[in-house]
């Protein structure tokens, strides 16, 4: 897929981030912080990264999506945007969980552990934990919802922790040995990453299954006492 025009979307986060590739070499990414709801940002700024390089909706590949845990509201309109795209022109997709897509650009650290942290807010935090063996990165934990103060049970080390959350956490694991905290930098997805794992992963998924991964029920699902799928 070479001369494929691929789109990435991660609309898990406070920011809309849009990418657009040809094969593996990156032709823009853009990360915005709209006023408008995500339901109308979106669709505006996807034609616009589009038509600014002379292409239309139609001429896409691939659309990758990240599936969360992240911001409910942007989760849901990011896939179902997808979705809709996909299912109204034949366009394939792929989608790659958020806290999967964060943790990509450390495959390399041989040995090592790795723990994306975003703050869920309500006084928690979205995480999951990654192992490196090999050249293989196999995630170890479900994607859950936790205090920052019950990190320290989940963490093995040597340990890598960053992302949106980490700053949450710093008290919890300074004071354990063998842990790394990058408390600047790589709070977003690589978008460049993600497309060349959307890349790897399409043959592999059925546009069907793919569902937002939430970490935690909703307030209204507590609330009302119901699943939101």
């Amino acid at each position: 897929m070479e001369s494929s025009l691929i789109l990435g979307i991660d609309n898990s986060s406070d920011f809309l981030n849009i990418a657009l590739s040809k094969g593996n070499a990156l032709i823009e990414e853009r990360q915005m912080k709209s006023e408008e709801p995500p339901s109308q940002a979106l669709p505006g700024q996807v034609v616009d990264v589009l038509t600014s390089h002379g292409h239309k909706v139609a001429d896409l590949s691939l659309i990758v999506v990240t599936l969360g845990p992240g911001s409910f509201t942007g989760i849901r309109v990011a896939l179902a945007f997808a979705k809709g795209i996909s299912a109204g022109k034949d366009i394939p997709m792929a989608g790659i969980p958020t806290l999967d897509a964060l943790a990509l650009p450390f495959s390399f650290m041989e040995g090592h552990y790795i723990c994306p942290l975003v703050d869920a807010k309500k006084g928690e935090v979205f995480y999951a934990l990654y192992q490196v063996s090999k050249g293989n990165m196999e995630r170890l934990t479900d994607y859950k919802a936790i205090k920052p103060k019950d990190i320290m049970g989940v963490v093995k080390t040597p340990c890598l922790c960053f992302g949106t959350g980490a700053l949450l956490c710093e008290e919890f694991l300074s004071p354990l040995e063998n842990i790394t905290i990058i408390k600047d930098g790589f709070t977003r997805v690589s978008m460049e990453r993600l497309l060349k794992e959307g890349l790897k992963r399409t043959e592999e998924q059925q546009v069907q299954d793919l569902k937002p991964i939430y970490g935690r029920r909703s307030e209204a699902e507590i609330k009302f006492n119901v699943t939101v799928t």
